[in-house]
């Protein structure tokens, strides 16, 4: 996944990925939106055949920087990852 920030305040960023599936931005969006400091984390498809992704995150700056909470997702997300692949080893 390439990730490049187009615009980052306090309390909001914009960041484009490219070079991943649309399920996987999905899954990052709602684990963002779980985070309590999260007031918001949506995306958009910039057109299906660029497979270019603008994600959109507004956070409450009291609480936490929309920097840290993409890090805590990204955390978030590559334990769920390392428990799914410890129980597929079962079929491995």
């Amino acid at each position: 996944m390439k990730l490049e920030i187009i615009e980052e305040k306090d309390d909001f960023m914009i960041f484009m990925v490219s070079d991943v599936d649309q399920s996987i931005v999905n899954l990052l969006t709602e684990t963002l939106n779980s985070l309590e400091p999260v007031l918001y984390a949506g995306y958009r498809v910039e057109h299906p055949l660029t497979g270019k992704i603008t994600i959109s995150l507004k956070v409450d700056s009291q609480k936490s920087s929309p920097r840290k909470s993409l890090l805590q997702a990204f955390e978030i997300l590559e334990k769920m990852f390392q428990s799914v692949d410890k129980e597929l080893e079962v079929l491995r």
